[in-house]
Parts: C-alpha cells; sequence; structure tokens
C-alpha cells in the first residue's frame, strides 16, 4: 500500500508528503551522519560510505544498520519506498548471479544509499548503472517485502519513479505527482481520462488538467492502488496553491486524509502507520504516526 504525493507553493517551498502503510515494524524519525558506514545485508564484506548527512523516518535494524523509509539529505534530495505490485513472478526483478563490478543492495536499502551518495536526481540516474538488486529473504531486515520502488524529487521539481527490473533500477518520468502501488505508472495515468480532461494545459502550479469536469466520473472510493492514485490527483487539482511552506504542510495533509488507511476489524493489521512530509527549501521533516493527533517537526541537524 502507501501513497505519495508531490506539492508545490508560490513562494517555491516543495513538499514530498507519503503515506505509510504495512505492517507495524516500529518506524521512528532517524538521522544518518555524514560519512555513515555500513554493510548491506547481501554483500557483507564491503563496507559502504555514504558521503551525505540524511533526516528521515525509517528503522535502526539491530546488529545491521539504519534502514531509512523516506527522507531528504543536505542537498535537498528526496526520496521515498513503496510496495510495488509486481504483476508476475518477483524474481524478475532480480538477478541473483553477483556482478562484482556493482554495488549490491537489497531493494529496503536503496533509499538509504541513494539519499547518502547522491545530489541531484541528475546525480541518481547518473548512479543507476552502479547498483545491483539481491533479494533478502530475511523478515526481519526486509519488513516492507521484496519488491519495492521509489519515488524521487530534487530542487528542479522534477519527479521521478525508480522501477526493479531484472536486477536493475529503471527510472521512469512521473508528470503526474503522485505514486501508489501499482506496476505500470502508464496505464494508471489512462485511468485518469475518466475523471479529468488531461490534454487541456495547466491551471495553476499543481495541475495537471483543466478545470472544466463536466462529464467526468466522480473519484472512487476504496483503497486499491488505482483508487488512491485517482482520488490524490484529484484533489491535487481542486486545491487551492498554498502560499508557503505551512499552507503547503496544512493542504497537503488533507489531502493525505483521503488516503489515509484505519485500523480495521475486517482486515490485516496494515493501516497508515504514519504520515510524513519533506520540503524541499527548508529541509524540514514532518511526521504524524497513526496514534498522534499533532505533527512533529524537524530541522534538519547542522553538520
Amino acid at each position: 500500500m502507501c501513497t505519495s504525493l508531490i506539492m508545490h507553493a508560490n513562494d517555491g517551498s516543495t513538499l514530498l508528503a507519503r503515506t505509510m502503510d504495512w505492517h507495524p515494524f516500529g518506524a521512528t524519525v532517524l538521522t544518518l551522519p555524514q560519512q555513515y558506514q555500513w554493510r548491506s545485508v547481501v554483500n557483507p564484506q564491503r563496507t559502504l560510505i555514504n558521503p551525505y548527512q540524511v533526516l528521515g523516518v525509517g528503522y535502526n535494524i539491530p546488529n545491521l544498520h539504519v534502514d531509512i523509509a523516506d527522507g531528504i539529505n543536505e542537498y535537498g534530495l528526496a526520496m521515498q519506498k513503496l510496495t510495488f505490485n509486481q504483476p508476475n513472478n518477483p524474481n524478475s526483478t532480480f538477478k541473483l548471479q553477483t556482478q562484482q563490478h556493482k554495488i549490491q543492495l537489497a531493494p529496503f536499502e536503496v533509499v538509504t544509499w541513494f539519499l547518502g551518495n547522491c545530489q541531484s536526481i541528475a546525480d541518481v540516474i547518473t548512479q543507476l548503472p552502479k547498483i545491483q538488486l539481491i533479494p533478502d529473504s530475511n523478515q526481519k531486515h526486509n519488513v516492507l517485502g521484496q519488491t519495492l520502488h521509489y519515488a524521487l524529487t530534487d530542487s528542479t521539481g522534477q519527479f521521478i519513479n525508480l522501477i526493479p527490473q531484472n536486477g536493475q533500477l529503471i527510472a521512469v518520468d512521473n508528470p503526474i505527482g503522485v505514486v501508489t502501488n501499482a506496476p505500470d505508472l502508464d496505464k494508471e495515468i489512462t485511468k485518469l481520462d475518466q475523471f479529468l480532461d488531461l490534454t487541456v494545459p495547466p491551471t495553476h502550479l499543481n495541475a495537471i488538467a483543466g478545470d472544466n469536469f463536466n462529464g467526468k466520473k466522480t473519484m472512487p472510493g476504496g483503497f486499491t492502488p488505482s483508487a488512491r492514485f485517482i482520488r490524490a490527483t484529484i484533489l491535487k487539482e481542486h486545491a487551492i496553491v498554498p502560499i508557503n511552506e505551512q499552507a503547503n504542510l496544512i493542504e497537503t495533509w488533507h489531502i493525505l486524509n483521503s488516503v489515509t488507511v484505519p485500523k480495521s476489524r475486517q482486515r490485516s493489521d496494515t493501516y497508515t502507520l504514519y504520515r510524513s512530509a519533506v520540503d524541499l527549501q527548508s529541509r524540514r521533516l514532518y511526521f504524524q504516526p497513526y496514534d498522534a493527533v499533532g505533527i512533529s517537526v524537524y530541522d534538519f541537524p547542522q553538520s
């Protein structure tokens, strides 16, 4: 599950926000210092060093390393991981034979590495050929499962997804600014034609369609990936353009309300464990666990 979205404000600030919808795993706000050293669970013989400082939400795995689920680094690169509903055999995501000239990472380690080693999306794309994904079967490490994909943005405002494919990560531009768990972004965008007129030039900062909704369907309910994708996109279309970071946080949180998954006795123990957002301009992190009424604010630590 999980829903991510990007929202821009008139003053130039940008929020990358998300719901983390999963089984409980003890997520908390964490800081990785410059020159953080760690070893991948799939190649423990090699020491990895992250040059850049990171502020994020994740889990400090005992006797292993910090696992960042979403966050921002000192250069304003922001990244999130989400579960990925791989339609075919999940093993097609990986090449199981180690390629010694590459850096081996388990899928859950991707955000930790890229935020610690890249300054921008352009930098990320340059580094992609160096990475090999290797599955990790230890559920104590891999709390979100084997198949993940990733949402990224930086100070340029570009928004992309990283998709796993045959052991590699492929960069895909995302013009909508919303991500859920569906494997085919193009198909999700096609579904929007029933709800929005995507052929009209944008009318405001966060729009990808016009304001004419005549003859279009109303947004769906439910918590399927497609329903959440459509609902979050439509609400972005209707939203006012926030004037600054604080107003942006308020509008973004109201949109997240529409895709937040409550606890349910009729479903498994998956629900929205937390909601978080990072502002690319101020480097602040906003965090609200399920059982908290207010939003906690964390400033990026001084080097």
